[in-house]
């Protein structure tokens, strides 16, 4: 298999998911009328297939995504249905002053209800907690944004920065659903979070929330202690969550299998690796021993998202194009492809959606700028010198991202 044969075979793999398709068929019994609120990367999209069901019964439409993200399509949709709506772009992945007038819309939406006669529709996707932004009392944006560049930073894994998340905000760990109620509020969720729950996706903005403020104090204590002291807020619990609803139609461990699918009918050995929110060098590591030890003509797929700690000044790296990295310079001899994928096409600050290494990487760069690039987390420009860089455009789908170690 060649770099560019790898590269259109993960492309088809993130195509054969259909979000719009998935969605539509899980919004198909919903009955008006259905107001419509579409929040992340892939919010667009999901909206399109939303209103392909619903038809005439969507009241209203409110899409957030991020800038760059195609839309031409949903307005259209929305205009042939003659469905009110607004699309509005934010910031990624820290929440902005766009984010909070994008929050403020969402709140009034959905408390525009009919007492329980109503439906409020709400589709969530990877990216939606930096896009709309309600900071609890107490909170100022400047606060919020702190928070959560810490926590990015830090290494912790994306479920433990949702839960902090959660309870600095008055729209998300189900605040959206609480504004909403007591009209039927259902979620249809595509999934961006390794072995989550629907409330773990987006900060979950509309169902119940299991953590407790008691959690998010113990974490901000461990990932960003100069800000343990802030004031949190108090979720929608489940006992409060009656006619709240959650559909996940689609997670990053689905599209490994989809990957696995089109390697076996490219005539590989292929082995499906338990979904990881490990460390980064530590995942590194286990591809660089496969490599070594495997067959030649097997393949290794995983749903990752691995965890990375930042330094306090960052150069333009990603998760994929630092993994790729520390794959990539302990490859070799033998012939061997490693991709690691943001599948929402953007990876990080690094300018690109990942890379593609194989064993003569480190060869077309100098040991120095390798090792001062993954220290620095600077590895987009070091990828894109070296060619191995997957251009970065958003794909309409975030689904984690996808580790591929094929041995030749």
């Amino acid at each position: 298999m060649t770099r560019g044969e790898l590269a259109r075979l993960v492309r088809a793999s993130l195509r054969e998911m259909d979000l719009r398709t998935r969605v539509r068929e899980a919004a198909s019994g919903l009955h008006g009328p259905v107001r419509v609120i579409a929040i992340g990367k892939a919010a667009p999209e999901m909206t399109t297939g939303a209103l392909e069901a619903l038809g005439r019964a969507a009241s209203a439409a409110l899409v957030v995504t991020n800038d760059g993200t195609e839309v031409a399509v949903v307005r259209a949709s929305a205009r042939r249905l003659g469905v009110p709506q607004r699309v509005l772009f934010a910031s990624h992945p820290l929440p902005d002053r766009r984010s909070v007038a994008a929050g403020r819309a969402c709140l009034a939406l959905a408390a525009t209800h009919g007492e329980g006669r109503g439906t409020l529709l709400v589709l969530v996707s990877g990216g939606a907690s930096s896009l709309v932004c309600a900071p609890a009392a107490g909170i100022t944006l400047a606060e919020k944004r702190a928070v959560a560049k810490r926590m990015l930073a830090s290494g912790a894994d994306v479920r433990a920065i949702n839960v902090v998340r959660k309870h600095l905000s008055r729209i998300k760990g189900g605040g959206l659903a609480r504004a909403a109620l007591p009209d039927r509020v259902v979620s249809i969720i595509a999934s961006d979070v390794v072995g989550g729950e629907p409330s773990d996706v987006g900060s979950g903005p509309a169902v119940a929330d299991p953590s407790t403020v008691r959690d998010a104090r113990r974490l901000l204590a461990r990932f960003a202690e100069d800000h343990a002291g802030l004031p949190l807020a108090r979720t929608l619990s489940p006992r409060d969550a009656g006619g709240v609803e959650a559909r996940v139609v689609v997670a990053p461990e689905q599209l490994a299998r989809v990957a696995d699918a089109r390697l076996r009918a490219a005539g590989l050995r292929v082995r499906v690796l338990a979904p990881s929110t490990g460390d980064a060098a530590t995942l590194a590591a286990e591809y660089v021993a496969l490599a070594r030890r495997a067959r030649p003509g097997t393949a290794f797929v995983r749903a990752a998202e691995p965890g990375v700690v930042v330094p306090t000044k960052a150069g333009r790296g990603g998760r994929s194009s630092h993994v790729a990295a520390l794959v990539g310079r302990a490859l070799g001899p033998r012939h061997v492809l490693f991709a690691a994928v943001a599948t929402d096409g953007v990876d990080g600050a690094s300018g690109t959606a990942g890379a593609i290494v194989d064993e003569r990487f480190a060869s077309r760069v100098s040991a120095e700028a390798l090792a001062r690039a993954i220290a620095r987390f600077d590895t987009g420009p070091l990828h894109l010198a070296a060619r191995t860089a997957l251009p970065a455009r958003p794909t309409g789908q975030n689904l984690a991202d996808l580790h591929v170690l094929v041995v030749g």
